[in-house]
C-alpha cells in the first residue's frame, strides 16, 4: 500500500517558522503522515578582496544551514517519532523550493508574513507565492500559541456562489469533521461600485430593491452550499452568515474566535493567470488565524 504523501514545512530558524513547524508536526500527527521540514538557502558570494584589502572572507553556508534543520528537527520530534520526520535542503529561492517540494505532498506550511520588520517583503512574498503556485493545499500560521480546531473553535469559510467557493466549504467541512468542530460558512454582499469596505459612497441614494436582490442572492449561495455540505457531511454542525460588508472584512470578522480560516485561490471576480485572488491574498496578510488555501 502507498504511503499517504507528506506534510511540507518551510523552515528557516524564524520565530514565526518555529510557529508553522509546530503546527505542521501536530497535523502530521493527526494524519499519521510523515512530515518533511524543507531549508532552503540563497548562495550569496560576497566580493573577497583580502583581509589586507578590508575584504571579509566568505563563509561556508553550509554551517549556516545544518544548525537551522538541526533545529528544525528538534521542534518537529517534540510531537513526532524521529522516523516520521524528515529534512530537505534546498540551495535556492525558499518560495520556488517549497513549490517544487508541494508536487509529491498533500500539505504545504508556511509562516505568517512578519508585519512591519524588515523581513517582511521576502517572507510576505514567500507566503504569497507558495500559496499561489504550490500543487497543494496550502496552511499559512501566524506566530502565537499553537489553536487547533475543536466544539468551541471552529472552522469558518468563506464562499461567493462559485465552484471554488464550494470546493473550499467542502474542504473545511472535511477539516470540521476530523476535528469534531462545528464549521461556519460566511457570505459577503455589496452593492457593486457602490460601496468599499466602509459603506455606501457619499451622496449615492441605495434603492430597497438593490439590497433586497444582492442580499437575496448572498443567502441563496450560501445556503446552497450549507446544504451540499450537510449531505456530505452529516456529522458536522454547520452555521451560516449573510453579512452587508466587504468579503474580507466579514471573513476576519468571523475568524476572530476560530482555530482555521479557508479560503480558495480564486473566487467569481478571478483571473486564471491570477492563481490568488484579492480576497485570499488580503486574508493571509491581516488573519491572526491559521488559514487553508484550498489548491481548485
Amino acid at each position: 500500500m502507498k504511503a499517504a504523501p507528506d506534510i511540507i514545512v518551510g523552515f528557516d530558524g524564524s520565530p514565526g517558522a518555529e510557529c508553522a513547524v509546530e503546527w505542521a508536526a501536530h497535523e502530521a500527527d493527526r494524519r499519521g503522515v510523515r512530515l518533511r521540514i524543507v531549508t532552503a538557502k540563497l548562495y550569496v558570494q560576497l566580493p573577497f578582496g583580502g583581509v589586507g584589502a578590508g575584504g571579509v572572507p566568505p563563509r561556508d553556508p553550509s554551517q549556516s544551514a545544518s544548525r537551522v534543520v538541526a533545529d528544525g528537527r528538534l521542534l518537529a520530534e517534540k510531537m513526532l517519532e524521529e522516523a516520521r520526520v524528515a529534512t530537505v535542503t534546498i540551495w535556492g529561492h525558499p518560495a520556488g523550493a517549497l513549490v517544487d517540494q508541494s508536487r509529491d505532498a498533500s500539505l504545504v506550511v508556511v509562516g505568517h508574513p512578519e508585519h512591519g520588520k524588515a523581513r517582511e517583503y521576502i517572507t510576505g512574498s514567500v507566503a504569497f507565492a507558495v500559496a499561489a503556485h504550490a500543487k497543494c493545499d496550502v496552511a499559512v500560521v501566524p506566530r502565537g500559541d499553537l489553536v487547533v480546531p475543536a466544539p468551541d473553535r471552529p472552522v469558518v469559510v468563506g464562499t461567493d456562489g462559485s465552484p471554488g467557493g464550494l470546493g473550499a466549504a467542502r474542504r473545511a467541512a472535511a477539516a470540521a469533521s476530523q476535528w469534531a468542530a462545528p464549521l461556519q460558512i460566511v457570505g459577503a454582499w455589496q452593492l457593486p461600485s457602490l460601496t468599499g469596505a466602509s459603506g455606501p459612497a457619499g451622496g449615492v441614494e441605495v434603492l430597497p430593491d438593490e439590497i433586497a436582490f444582492y442580499e437575496k442572492a448572498a443567502r441563496e449561495w450560501v445556503e446552497s452550499t450549507a446544504a451540499a455540505v450537510r449531505e456530505s457531511f452529516p456529522d458536522v454542525a454547520v452555521r451560516t452568515s449573510v453579512i452587508e460588508a466587504h468579503p474580507v472584512v466579514a471573513l476576519l470578522d468571523a475568524a476572530e474566535q476560530a482555530a482555521l480560516l479557508v479560503v480558495g485561490t480564486r473566487g467569481l471576480g478571478g483571473f486564471k493567470r491570477l492563481l490568488l485572488g484579492s480576497v485570499s491574498r488580503a486574508v493571509i496578510h491581516y488573519a491572526e488565524t491559521p488559514v487553508l488555501v484550498v489548491r481548485q
